[in-house]
């Protein structure tokens, strides 16, 4: 398959090369790009700043086609993105580590931040990457910079300012996606941007997608699966309050409706015949019902007589004020985050059964205020200081209000051990549970960063911060017995909603994290530097469903050692761009998520490991010819883990996955892209081909050797024109070879035993047209 992608590669470079020899002068100047980040919160070169950073602008995110955080992990090595269950359920991993993003009370290991704003769950704000400046990702704990839920990296989003001048900008695509039916997608998106006033500036930016559904169901009679409507606006207002003090006010709506994503992709085993193939075959008529005819997990066809339903929103409110003071700059920046979401459907874990209705309803709030004063750049000492608090609030089962699921005609039939007295049941018809789980936390830090330039070859960087955070959790669950039980005797709600762990929680955590590092540049084109840092995320409490006891509710703090070497060089005059950077990050009792039971439960590693490496480079090829080209390698270990979660055969409650390597975390990850621009009659023509690669990795959190996505390259072309005034036209396709990408794999163990596992699978190929306008 790779030498496939590299022939398909070349060809299309071929096409775009065969045009005049020579290009006109308007071609660009044969030098790399220079990217300005602002990774340290101050603006910089990316050559100058002394970490593993992968910087996109916008620019090259148009031209190769990347639309959401799927498509940017393409381009940066040590990113990948996990979805599962709904749209908001996204979660990002950098060097191997990162979190379950179907656990809301899990804390991510990779922070998100758009606009210096942190966004408290992954999935909420960045469905489609639209009017973006650039994004940065910050490789290893960014602890003191960035505060808590940093140990993995950070994602920096940084969109475009409201603009000076007018500016307008209109977008359409339509394309296919080939799944287990094929299915058209459309994307509409547009931005306006300008003066109101000699000192106010506005920009207006809106988003909607529609997908039509991309799994085929089985099942007679019934829809099929996962389409996609969503739309995202936002509005902002730059006002220059003086000559040296300006107020950007942001707010955003998004919003998935009306979308039945994202259901999984199953396989029942069938040897010996498991209980979901034996309750079917058993009960099956007497609802008119028989077995899936199709039991490969990754064809994308399933079998449901309901889809899972699912919808959410986000609304953000944020303000900015930027201020001279003397030579230094005060910054402020106040942020609110409500979001909510809801995932229903009548057939759990695609069961067909009618065993029970289910209703998950979650919200949150947050507010956040930072401050900081960062002195002027150039000086022998550049420095900053400040502040942060962030408030947090979540809240699962609205409020006891909603029964999370409802018992349905299937469930008194549902067999149970033969040690269980007759009278015990799963349930009657309408039995009911319900949940009312909440949790909030206070978190305050200072923090400061200075660089002492000791001559013009030599720098010292060292930061501390001091945080504390103090956390509240509460399980109130309950269950409501149908007239249909006069018994009372109810095994689901034992199961599900007992009323045994309803709890009250504390957690507190205070500490001190920091960094240092030391930076030599042997000339202006050379830079070497060694990087220790040290971060730390605090504990927390399962408040999920389930029966887990009290005593196994809570986890610990976790923290994590860092040391970095690393070199960047521009070489050629500043042709080529290199970056290179080695590590050794010692995670202590590593935050870990397993499925256990009927719940996902988070508990502690003793200690995970991640060595290796990243190296990447931007070339300057000729006029117009541009190329990036990065690898990863990780050996992500757990070096001890006694509690790891268990796969089949092994019924224990932990299993010691000591010495084995994290999920979903590959030995070797590599990017290639090439990209071509001319000077033609009526304006320029295009093209790019981006071409990625991974080594095989285990897909679920138990290991299970079962559960393992071998080898793939994913290949993305593209070929455009656009005119002198402003219409581009390009055609693309993305994943060219329709190579099957499993996201993430999770147990389905509804009747106890090991029935099943779910696939969560990557986007199929698509092949589509889009047209840009720019006024």
């Amino acid at each position: 398959m790779t030498k496939q992608s590299l022939l398909a590669g070349a060809a299309m470079l071929g096409v775009l090369l065969a045009g005049p020899k020579h290009a006109q002068a308007a071609d660009a100047a044969v030098a790399v790009e220079e990217i300005v980040v602002t990774a340290q919160k101050r603006e910089q070169s990316l050559q100058d700043v002394p970490m593993a950073v992968t910087a996109l602008t916008g620019a090259t995110m148009a031209k190769a086609g990347v639309v959401d955080m799927k498509g940017l992990a393409n381009l940066a090595p040590s990113l990948k993105a996990v979805e599962n269950i709904q749209p908001t359920a996204q979660s990002y991993r950098i060097r191997g580590i990162g979190s379950n993003p179907n656990i809301a009370t899990f804390e991510p290991e990779v922070g998100l931040f758009i606009d210096g704003v942190y966004m408290p769950r992954s999935g909420l704000g960045v469905s489609d990457l639209v009017d973006i400046e650039r994004i940065e990702v910050l490789e290893g704990p960014q602890s003191t910079l960035y505060g808590k839920n940093v140990a993995a990296g950070v994602i920096n989003v940084v969109s475009k300012a409201p603009s000076h001048d007018f500016e307008a900008t209109l977008e359409a695509t339509l394309s296919q996606l080939h799944g287990g039916k094929n299915a058209t997608a459309g994307r509409l998106a547009g931005s306006i941007s300008g003066p109101l006033s000699d000192r106010v500036r506005a920009r207006l930016t809106a988003v909607g997608v529609s997908q039509q559904r991309l799994f085929e169901n089985l099942q007679p009679g019934v829809a099929d699966a996962n389409n996609l409507n969503r739309y995202a606006v936002r509005a902002e207002v730059e006002v220059d309050l003086s000559e040296t003090a300006t107020l950007r006010i942001a707010g955003a709506r998004s919003e998935v409706f009306d979308t039945d994503t994202t259901n999984a992709d199953l396989l029942y085993y069938t040897n010996p015949p498991n209980a979901p193939l034996q309750l079917l075959a058993a009960l099956g008529p007497a609802f008119g019902l028989s077995p899936c005819p199709n039991n490969n997990p990754s064809d994308r066809k399933i079998c449901t007589t309901d889809p899972l339903h699912s919808s959410g929103h986000t609304n953000t409110l944020s303000a900015t004020l930027t201020a001279q003071l003397g030579a230094n700059t005060l910054t402020s920046i106040s942020a609110y985050t409500g979001y909510g979401s809801r995932a229903t459907s009548a057939d759990i874990a695609q069961a067909l059964l009618p065993i029970a209705t289910t209703d998950d309803r979650q919200k949150g709030e947050t507010f956040s205020q930072e401050v900081r004063l960062t002195s002027p750049s150039g000086g022998d000492l550049e420095w900053l200081v400040g502040g942060y608090y962030l408030r947090t609030e979540y809240a699962s089962g609205n409020g006891g209000k909603t029964a999370a699921y409802v018992l349905g005609p299937a469930a008194p039939f549902i067999p149970l051990s033969p040690a269980l007295p007759p009278i015990f049941t799963l349930g009657q018809t309408g039995d009911r549970g319900f949940v009312n789980s909440r949790s909030d936390s206070d978190y305050f830090a200072l923090f400061g960063q200075g660089t002492w330039h000791i001559g013009e070859t030599v720098s010292v960087t060292a930061g501390l911060r001091g945080q504390t955070e103090k956390k509240h959790a509460s399980i109130d669950n309950s269950f409501a017995i149908s007239p249909l039980n006069p018994a009372g005797i109810n095994v689901i709600s034992a199961v599900l909603t007992p009323t045994t762990v309803n709890a009250r929680f504390e957690n507190e955590m205070t500490n001190v994290v920091g960094n240092l590092t030391g930076q030599y540049r042997p000339s202006d084109d050379a830079m070497v530097y060694l990087t220790y840092s040290r971060g730390a995320k605090s504990g927390g409490t399962n408040i999920g469903g389930g029966n887990a006891p009290i005593a196994d509710r809570p986890f610990g703090k976790e923290t994590v050692d860092n040391f970095e070497a690393g070199a960047k060089v521009d070489l050629a005059e500043k042709r080529v761009r290199i970056a290179v950077t080695a590590f050794h990050t010692v995670y202590d009792n590593y935050q870990d998520a397993g499925f256990v039971g009927l719940q996902f439960l988070v508990n502690n590693a003793e200690k995970a490991i991640v060595d290796g490496f990243t190296a990447s480079g931007a070339f300057a090829l000729a006029p117009g010819l541009s190329a990036t080209a990065a690898v990863t390698y990780l050996d992500a270990r757990y070096d001890k883990y006694t509690g790891g979660s268990c796969h089949f055969p092994t019924f224990l409650p932990a299993c010691d996955l000591s010495g084995q390597t994290l999920p979903l975390a590959s030995d070797w990850r590599t990017n290639l892209g090439l990209q071509y621009q001319r000077t033609i009659a009526w304006g320029s023509a295009y093209g790019r081909v981006d071409w990625s690669w991974s080594s095989k990795y285990l897909t679920n959190s138990n290991l299970d050797p079962r559960n393992e996505q071998s080898a793939y390259s994913l290949v993305n072309l593209r070929v455009g024109t656009e005119t002198a005034g402003g219409l581009d036209v390009s055609v693309f396709a993305n994943n060219v070879f329709d190579e099957t990408v499993i996201m993430q794999d999770g147990v389905t163990n509804l009747f106890g035993t090991d029935p099943a596992f779910q696939r969560y699978l990557g986007p199929p190929r698509e092949i589509g047209v889009t047209l840009r306008k720019k006024f």
